[in-house]
């Protein structure tokens, strides 16, 4: 529990500065885009700038978050099971938690674009942690997108999957249909898998 000591309070320290970025970006989104008016044709046609009102808010504290998930997903991986649920509960203590779907994405974009293997692992232990607590759904697109990135950075995925697997939540998430375990587990036999991930390997 010590070596928590440090990351607890790095993550303590990030609270405020994420939380002000967040509430910038909500403003900016919401000063271009007001749903209560107009047709839905036209609504949609606003996300475009809204997105770009949003983005121009700038990166806020997102480096240093990053930097931090990193340490985080690094000792995740290396931990015990009994350890990793500590780490899950003390993640989603803190805004940071808000970040990880970006810091997937992140890590998918790194293997697609030559990084080291550790972008793999890091991207799946980032998908643990989350838990599908966020959107069930966009946790899966996720695990696709980094599956499919770590193939194309020719890695097998499988492995990672298991190992991390072990240690993540068995029990399933009220927002989520299976736990998060069975999903990594058995990822490459389901059904999603089939649809979704196999006919990229048929092109």
């Amino acid at each position: 529990m010590d070596d928590l000591g440090p990351i607890t309070e790095r993550l303590a320290a990030l609270d405020e500065p994420i939380r002000h970025w967040q509430a910038a970006r909500e403003r900016a989104f919401a000063a271009k885009f007001t749903p209560k008016q107009g047709k839905l044709s036209t609504l949609m046609g606003r996300l475009p700038t809204a997105a770009a009102a949003t983005a121009g808010v700038g990166p806020g504290p997102r480096e240093q978050v990053f930097a931090l998930l990193d340490e985080i997903c690094d000792l995740y991986a290396r931990s015990d099971t009994s350890r990793c649920a500590i780490i899950r509960g003390l993640v989603h203590q803190h805004e940071a938690h808000l970040l990880l779907g970006e810091y997937m994405g992140n890590a998918a974009r790194m293997l697609g674009s030559g990084g080291r293997s550790v972008w793999l692992e890091r991207g799946i232990a980032a998908l643990s942690i989350d838990d599908q607590r966020r959107d069930y759904r966009d946790w899966l697109l996720s695990l696709g997108d980094l599956y499919l990135a770590g193939i194309k950075a020719k890695l097998d995925p499988a492995p990672v999957l298991l190992r991390i697997a072990e240690r993540s939540n068995r029990e399933r998430h009220r927002a989520a249909p299976t736990a998060t375990r069975d999903v990594l587990e058995g990822f490459e036999q389901s059904a999603y898998f089939g649809t979704t991930i196999l006919p990229h390997f048929k092109q």
